[in-house]
């Protein structure tokens, strides 16, 4: 953002860029017993529909911009991740609990936020 210009390449690979570092995240963190894999599932289906209706809508000229709850959801799973891995430390055991808070706050937002982009999405009548 060295310019503060937004592109339409910056647009599309930015929202692609962070889902696929939640996802790989998730997985990993699935695979260590830190997260249930339905809590992934949830949230990560939720992120496949609303790239999916962002696509569509994007294709038919419609522009679904980033809500408020869906950069909440963002700011918890990163919140979630980093305390659930920092949580494994010994010493710094007392995350863990702050990550499985996290975890549940972003999954409710994930379920909200993807409501609010599935509205306008169905009024659209695309």
């Amino acid at each position: 953002m060295r310019r503060k210009q937004i592109t339409t390449l910056g647009q599309l690979m930015d929202p692609l860029a962070e889902k696929l570092l939640i996802t790989a995240a998730l997985v990993s963190l699935v695979q260590m017993d830190l997260v249930p894999a339905w809590m992934a599932s949830v949230i990560l289906g939720r992120e496949f529909a609303v790239t999916v209706l962002r696509s569509i809508a994007h294709g038919k000229g419609m522009v679904i911009p980033a809500s408020a709850m869906g950069k909440i959801k963002m700011g918890a799973e990163v919140t979630a991740i980093l305390a659930l891995i920092l949580g494994q430390v010994e010493d710094l055991h007392p995350l863990h609990v702050i990550g499985v808070i996290a975890l549940w706050v972003a999954m409710v937002t994930a379920i909200i936020s993807g409501v609010e982009y599935y509205r306008p999405f169905a009024r659209s009548g695309l």
